[in-house]
């Protein structure tokens, strides 16, 4: 192509934060573009709006940095038979026809779509129309972004959808007063809690963030952020965003419990739940009666949204939810699902339920297929049926540290690890050791050091064959873990030996597609 435009991603949680390099122009994204006769000019970057082809021969066309592809705009709701015919067309256009953009013309028909979507080559920029239809509009975006990551997208949204297709992914808007007021509010603190707030702005808004959220997980989740900080869960749309069904999928797949016996206990308001009243003194009276078999005790956590936290990783849950005692149907299905998932992984689990017998949460046990002890409360009921069981727990004692560090690394890397690491906690630190030597700490998460790398190195990780001296490029992958997200903790691998530890700027999937840019932000050499 004659222009040299380039599209690097430097941060993504959903929305990309990249720059985007023409020659001697750089312009940050996203960005909102000033709309002129002619064409949309991008800071010092102008480009050529899509034109007709029926027009093109007659048309004055001037020469802008980012020329368009002249095709012809197939209305929506026209007839298969019309549709067919103009999508041919525009076909041998695209075949033919060179430009740096690309406008993207889709119709009700998927399959006419999906016959334009495999020809479509890779450009600078699409544009996209907000169509009425948004399966069809999230379907060929995910789909050219992810055979195209390192490209531009467009959307001429309005309104209270700016922060949805923002947060959707999509770099480039038009500027007018309400788009303007809307992005810039939305990216002065881009959170998930934002865009679902502004969902409920107008019906429209409101059904294109649900089908994101119901239909599109897998397309969408993999550019979400795994960071363990604070989130709040203000709106019932807040149960299906992807960071909370993530969560129940990685603990459904990732946990495996110690015992098979279980301790199902209330959340708190403050997090880590151990530091609260009602856990600090449910877990003095296990410590107290049970002494050094305490781990022979598994303790699940139930709430809403995130359905079950066991003890062991409760560190990687910081949330806020407005607590009412209400619970919708939706949320004790989540929940019972996902308590099952975990206890089908031992053998004959006995259950015994620590709540007060008007406990919201008792309704979401009644669907489980087992026969739980129930202690509406009391610690003296507890320490009746703790007894009952002794020979559950009466027995070689599992080291609490050993089994909580355990824990911690095979959920935060993805892998079941069967070796034996080791937890010390200090004032202000937590450290994590193997064979009585540090090979990690934890700040929201764990951030292994080289050592740590070597034990875990067939978990996240990224092979490069190259000395590592900085950060790591894209072209400078040669495989990385599918199960990288943004803000993974990820080892960097050569000739099969850790040589550094980094954080991943984007997916692993992503990383060999990009056309330039960082993939993984090195904090850590060997």
């Amino acid at each position: 192509m004659e222009n040299k435009l380039s599209f690097e991603i430097l941060y993504e949680d959903g929305y990309r934060i990249g720059k985007a390099t023409l020659n001697d122009k750089s312009e940050n994204t996203p960005f909102l573009l000033e709309n002129h006769k002619d064409f949309l000019k991008f800071g010092d970057i102008l480009i050529e709006k899509p034109i007709s082809y029926l027009v093109e021969e007659n048309y004055n066309r001037k020469k802008y940095d980012l020329s368009v592809v002249p095709l012809i705009e197939t209305p929506f709701d026209i007839s298969l038979k019309e549709a067919k015919k103009l999508n041919d067309l525009n076909i041998s256009i695209i075949t033919e026809k060179e430009g740096d953009c690309l406008p993207i013309y889709l119709t009700k028909y998927k399959e006419l779509n999906q016959e334009l979507i495999e020809v479509i080559p890779e450009k600078k920029l699409y544009f996209f129309k907000r169509i009425v239809d948004e399966r069809i509009l999230l379907d060929a975006f995910f789909k050219i972004r992810d055979r195209y990551p390192s490209s531009l997208f467009y959307i001429d949204a309005k309104g209270y959808e700016i922060p949805i297709f923002s947060f959707i992914g999509f770099d480039l808007f038009l500027d007018n007063g309400n788009n303007c007021d809307l992005f810039k509010e939305y990216m002065k603190n881009p959170t998930p809690e934002l865009v679902e707030m502004y969902s409920n702005g107008s019906v429209n808004s409101r059904r294109l963030l649900k089908i994101l959220y119901k239909e599109y997980y897998t397309s969408f989740e993999q550019h979400i952020r795994r960071d363990f900080k604070r989130s709040y869960y203000i709106d019932d749309i807040s149960l299906e965003r992807p960071q909370v069904l993530r969560w129940r999928r990685e603990v459904s797949k990732h946990y495996s419990p110690s015992t098979n016996l279980f301790l199902l206990l209330p959340c708190s308001a403050k997090k880590p739940y151990r530091i609260s009243k009602s856990h600090i003194k449910v877990i003095s009276f296990l410590r107290d009666y049970l002494k050094d078999k305490y781990s022979n005790l598994t303790q699940l956590i139930l709430t809403s949204p995130l359905g079950v936290v066991p003890r062991e990783i409760e560190d990687y849950t910081d949330y806020d939810i407005p607590v009412t005692g209400y619970w919708s149907q939706e949320e004790l299905d989540c929940l019972s699902e996902l308590l099952i998932s975990i206890l089908k992984k031992t053998d004959k689990p006995c259950i015994i339920a620590h709540f007060p017998e008007d406990s919201p949460y008792l309704k979401a046990l009644k669907k489980l297929p087992y026969d739980l002890l129930y202690t509406n409360g009391s610690l003296d009921t507890l320490k009746e049926y703790l007894e009952i069981k002794r020979d559950l727990w009466d027995k070689e004692p599992i080291n609490e540290n050993k089994n909580k560090a355990l824990k911690m690394f095979s959920f935060q890397f993805k892998k079941e690890f069967n070796l034996p690491f080791d937890y010390r906690g200090k004032r202000n630190t937590t450290e994590f050791l193997f064979n009585k030597k540090r090979i990690g700490m934890f700040e929201n998460k764990i951030k292994a050091n080289i050592n740590g790398g070597e034990l875990i190195k067939d978990s996240l990780y990224v092979n490069i064959d190259f000395d590592l001296k900085g950060d790591i490029f894209s072209k400078g992958i040669i495989e990385a873990s599918e199960d990288i997200r943004p803000g993974d903790e990820v080892i960097v691998l050569k000739n099969n030996k850790c040589i550094g530890i980094g954080e991943a700027i984007v997916s692993g999937r992503i990383m060999k597609k990009l056309n330039r840019g960082k993939v993984v932000k090195i904090r850590m050499r060997g």
